[in-house]
């Protein structure tokens, strides 16, 4: 009862947020950066005896966060496949670019966000930090501060290993993208030499281009599938036996076998997204993102700025898909501007 009592924010102190953050992304101004150093050595972390109830699974497909990250599982799923996959037909090259749409919606920020806000709690030192902090100062204080200072996570003990977490998922996230980019633009040079494909007229330029502004609207939704499957996961204590288990779990709906790793834990500094997302996977941790908060949960999970570059991307691939005379020219679209030209936007945005 004491935990459920606790995830209730009042509909003031969320109206008041929603306006703050209202602020934030429209004053026009750069949030300030933080400034970080190396991440040292990790000491062994203690489990503090706080306890959060977890919520049901079948509650937590439906808030915000879970579906946001299996929104995120989906375009990644589709872009890990691509490399070993050969384009060999129109309909597979359409497929291919079908797929792919999603990159063109609002969504892929605060999917990447949602992504990163649940790596962040399983992040241990983070995870025993965040719930050690709210020991001392009390559950309603410390997410109190974590709805008006967008600086306050980043703060707290183990933030800067799990910001590391989640930079270098995004890191690697990006590097498939721009793996795939490679492999599909090497397709459309070959292609070119290709009898099946080179003189190969290209199929109806306005149904492809109707495609692919339909795209900045539709509201794209993970299979229940991929949803429950992250939704099971939820916060790693320190002392969770089952806790490699639950790991594997949550990376194979990314279509991975392990969380990536990197021997460079440098961290220059904390962005906007970064922070949003360390912001997130806290109050994940003190069991604040439930039904309740979904309201200002997606209203603080905007990418304005990202939004913009992606705009800029879907007009270039329009203006390429429409130049088209030959089918193959379609596979160099996908390459150099669904796959590469966003990685680029995800990269300005997100690390």
């Amino acid at each position: 009862m004491y935990a459920k009592d606790h995830r209730i924010i009042t509909s003031a102190l969320l109206a008041c947020c929603v306006l703050l953050i209202s602020a934030w992304e429209t004053s026009g101004q750069t949030a300030s950066v933080q400034q970080v150093t190396s991440i040292g050595a990790v000491q062994p972390v203690q489990s503090t005896s706080l306890h959060i109830t977890t919520r049901p699974t079948a509650e937590r497909m439906n808030e915000s966060l879970v579906r946001a990250a299996g929104n995120h599982a989906v375009l990644m799923t589709h872009v890990n496949r691509i490399p070993s996959e050969e384009i060999s037909s129109p309909e597979h090259m359409n497929k291919t670019m079908d797929e792919l749409m999603q990159v063109f919606s609002p969504s892929m920020g605060p999917a990447m966000i949602g992504y990163g806000a649940l790596i962040g709690a399983q992040s241990t030192d983070y995870v025993e930090g965040v719930l050690e902090t709210a020991t001392q100062q009390g559950i309603d204080s410390v997410i109190y501060q974590l709805y008006v200072d967008p600086n306050y996570a980043v703060k707290l003990p183990g933030a800067l290993s799990a910001t590391a977490d989640i930079q270098t998922s995004w890191a690697s996230d990006i590097a498939s993208i721009d793996r795939s980019s490679a492999h599909i633009k090497n397709q459309s040079y070959d292609m070119q030499k290709q009898t099946q494909w080179k003189k190969m007229r290209a199929d109806s330029r306005p149904k492809r281009l109707q495609t692919i502004s339909k795209a900045k609207s539709l509201p794209f939704e993970a299979p229940d599938v991929m949803t429950q499957q992250i939704a099971e996961v939820g916060t790693i204590r320190a002392q969770d036996a089952s806790a490699s288990l639950k790991r594997q779990q949550f990376w194979q709906a990314y279509g991975r076998t392990k969380q990536p790793q990197t021997e460079d834990t440098t961290l220059n500094y904390i962005g906007i997204m970064q922070r949003k997302a360390l912001t997130l996977s806290a109050l994940e941790i003190l069991g604040a993102t439930g039904a309740e908060s979904s309201e200002w949960i997606e209203k603080y999970m905007a990418t304005p700025q990202l939004n913009r570059c992606v705009a800029t991307a879907r007009l270039n691939t329009e203006q390429c898909i429409a130049a088209v005379h030959f089918k193959y020219e379609d596979a160099f679209c996908i390459a150099a501007h669904e796959l590469k030209e966003i990685s680029t936007c995800i990269t300005g945005s997100a690390l």
